[in-house]
């Protein structure tokens, strides 16, 4: 009988120690890995005032909690994760430096690629162009089998390490934990996520709905997105009208968000917040049905 036990319980770590060294095999690498110290990391930005300069993120960071993301290929998912993670840092500027990277053999179709793709890659954060390529700076080693590297770091060196090959919203939750183990706050709910996942910018002709750009409307919006019940949800809408007072552009933003967080895939369903949201809908978005 102990005997048999003992087989059994051999057999049993056996049978661990070789499904750890399968999941070790079978992790992907991409990148500077945890504690190494980041090297310079130079782009050519694509937007706003510095849009053409080339600058190099990680001295723009200066030490500072840092999120980036590596791009290696354009998709609706690698989009709409990245926007996620930059629009929560967004909210976060005061204390976390964040910054989009794309990676590409040819930098000038680069550069017009998301200059006409405002609605997928343009966010508050700095998105540039690598000026070295579609393999991105040698001393990163990164993996051209990953779509997105995500790495989240410290006082210049890396703290935690994501290599995506199929990212998707699904991961948001994940990474921003070990950024709010950084700066501080809570991780965002999936509703959250699903509304952080939204453009935040469209070209003029587009139809669809976008996201605040106000940093403090969304901000508002996400406290009241994670309200648990009656009472909380209460607080979080009297916060949001507050806010928007008699001013009537965030009249604007508060109705289209109210009607985005209420239809489409980022539909927000059974949560106390919905009553405020079809009230918002009502007083403000000109779009929708009185």
């Amino acid at each position: 009988m102990r005997f048999r036990l003992a087989v059994a319980i051999a057999v049993f770590l056996l049978s661990v120690v070789g499904d750890t060294h399968a999941q070790e095999s079978d992790r992907v690498f991409s990148g500077p890995q945890v504690a190494e110290k980041l090297p310079a990391l130079k782009v050519r930005l694509a937007y706003g005032k510095e849009a053409d300069q080339t600058v190099d993120l990680i001295e723009r960071a200066a030490g500072k909690p840092t999120l980036l993301v590596i791009v290696n290929g354009s998709n609706r998912p690698a989009a709409r994760l990245t926007r996620v993670l930059m629009s929560f840092a967004e909210m976060h500027q005061k204390t976390l430096f964040s910054g989009v990277v794309y990676l590409a053999d040819d930098p000038t179709a680069a550069m017009q690629q998301l200059k006409r793709a405002v609605s997928w890659w343009k966010v508050g954060a700095p998105v540039g162009v690598s000026i070295d390529g579609v393999e991105g700076p040698g001393s990163y080693g990164l993996n051209r089998d990953v779509n997105l590297t995500i790495l989240v770091c410290d006082k210049g060196r890396v703290t935690n390490n994501f290599a995506l090959v199929q990212p998707s919203e699904t991961d948001a939750a994940r990474i921003l934990k070990e950024v709010v183990s950084l700066v501080g706050g809570r991780v965002p709910t999936a509703e959250e996520v699903m509304f952080l996942s939204a453009p935040i910018h469209k070209l003029a002709n587009a139809s669809w709905r976008t996201a605040p750009a106000d940093v403090r409307l969304r901000r508002l919006i996400c406290t009241a997105l994670a309200a648990e019940d009656d009472k909380s949800a209460r607080s979080a809408a009297t916060a949001v009208e507050k806010y928007v007072g008699d001013d009537e552009s965030r009249h604007a933003a508060l109705g289209n968000a109210a009607a985005l967080l209420l239809e489409g895939r980022t539909r927000v369903r059974g949560k106390p917040i919905v009553k405020y949201l079809r009230s918002w809908r009502m007083k403000y978005d000109t779009r929708s049905e009185k």
